[in-house]
């Protein structure tokens, strides 16, 4: 059986006090309209279609770039009224099975959906439900001798209504042919003059359809985003539960309350994770590595052995085994640092290789550079890659000294076993071989300068 997706993106997003969509909003690492679509391609839909207002130009633009099929709910006025615009730009077909998601709900689980789709070789329709101990906002599920018979929202229910625990999460899977029949049939005889896709429920059971429902486990997979409290609220929670399933494979992760895992962290025994880091995008770490606190890494690889100390930004880099980094280093995309090389505190490297037991641990910027091994660079050295036009490269063969201070002005090669003297500047290429490259101004001191520079100024 074929399946279409219909993601439900029209709400104007009011309760976020934003100017954007509230499905442009990131929530650990990621924005809210690519959870819900992830997993909508996950199970294989033959289409997806996002329902979208004219009131997010920002939106209609993020769905256009990222070739996502969608149709424009000219005048929003209830989830039926959305479908019906969707089912009116696809072809009919009566057999196909229709996956109804919600555009705000981001932490469905394929699974889920797959068991929720699983329950239409059965029935006619099928019903995402949760049990919710606090149920204020939600629809309420009716049911008669255990039957669905319907749903009823919280705006228009009963004080007794009110009391039932057992939840709408806005998830529907309904056989086409089916949804097609009876969506014209559904009106807007409610306190907020909608017309209410929810509805359709009471039309099915009182015409001898049969509606089943499959309860959602896990309450984080029904939680829907309306306010920034929300999204706070609910990407914390994800955050929990992606740390501690981390601690329960073996990593060490010193407080899952401040460790932020927003991308797709993957490690390996023995990792050590401190206080307040921040981890985006794929990043993976060696068996035996330490980060230390207040660390960001962002789509990076770590080796075995590594110190990566306090304070340290690491983006877009490898770093290889037997490493130390930092503290307050910060390692910029397109770097490579080999193994049991060290980078210190303060040092800044950006597009450049730093081999095997090269050691620059002080106050220095290396760019668009490679260094060779068993190289040693002195605090304050700087490799001056840019001349206002174009980036030009720095390279230093092994078993060279950079003395502190150093300029190394780009293109240039400082050849196998150079010594630079402390306070260069170096513009041309060095002979190596042991040998000592001075590039100084002559020093000069001036006599009485104190008395010629104060005097008429007393």
């Amino acid at each position: 059986m074929s399946l279409t997706t219909i993601i439900l993106a029209a709400g104007k997003s009011s309760r976020m006090l934003s100017l954007k969509s509230k499905l442009l909003f990131k929530i650990s690492g990621d924005y809210i309209i690519n959870y819900v679509y992830k997993a909508a391609s996950t199970i294989k839909s033959k289409k997806i279609v996002c329902v979208l207002n004219n009131s997010s130009q920002q939106l209609q633009d993020f769905i256009q770039k990222n070739k996502i099929s969608s149709v424009e709910q000219k005048k929003p006025s209830g989830t039926a009224d959305a479908v019906n615009a969707a089912l009116k730009s696809l072809p009919v077909n009566k057999k196909n099975n229709v996956l109804i998601l919600c555009g705000d709900v981001p932490f469905i689980e394929p699974a889920t959906l797959r068991k929720i789709i699983s329950k239409l070789d059965n029935s006619d329709m099928c019903i995402g439900t949760y049990v919710q101990e606090n149920p204020i906002g939600y629809g309420r599920i009716i049911r008669n001798n255990k039957q669905i018979i319907g749903i009823i929202e919280e705006k228009d229910a009963t004080e007794k209504i009110k009391k039932i625990n057992e939840i709408n999460t806005g998830i529907i899977c309904i056989n086409e042919g089916v949804l097609r029949k009876f969506i014209g049939k559904i009106n807007n005889k409610n306190i907020q003059k909608e017309y209410y896709l929810t509805d359709i429920v009471k039309l099915l059971s009182d015409n001898k359809y049969r509606v089943s429902s499959y309860t959602i486990k896990n309450g984080l997979e029904t939680m829907g985003i309306n306010s920034k409290k929300d999204l706070v609220e609910i990407e914390r929670k994800l955050l929990i539960k992606k740390a501690k399933a981390l601690l329960n494979k073996g990593a060490l992760i010193r407080d899952v309350l401040r460790t932020d895992i927003k991308g797709d962290l993957k490690v390996q025994t023995d990792v050590e994770i401190d206080i307040n880091c921040i981890f985006e995008d794929k990043v993976t770490i060696g068996s035996n590595t330490t980060i230390g606190h207040n660390c960001y890494l962002n789509r990076c690889k770590i080796g075995k052995n590594v110190h990566i100390k306090p304070n340290t930004i690491i983006f877009g880099a490898t770093i290889g085994d037997n490493c130390i980094v930092g503290p307050y280093a910060r390692i910029r995309p397109g770097t490579v640092l080999k193994d049991s090389s060290q980078v210190g505190n303060f040092v800044e490297v950006k597009n450049s290789t730093i081999g095997s037991r090269t050691k620059i641990n002080h106050l220095s910027y290396i760019g668009d550079a490679h260094l060779g091994t068993d190289i040693n660079v002195g605090a304050g050295c700087i490799t001056c890659n840019y001349d206002g036009e174009k980036k030009h490269k720095t390279i230093v063969e092994s078993n060279s000294f950079i003395g502190s201070g150093t300029r190394l002005v780009a293109p240039v090669k400082v050849a196998k076993g150079s010594y630079i003297a402390a306070g260069s500047t170096v513009t041309k290429d060095t002979p190596g071989g042991g040998s000592l490259t001075i590039a100084r101004s002559k020093q000069v001191s001036i006599p009485k300068w104190k008395s010629k520079a104060t005097k008429g100024n007393k």
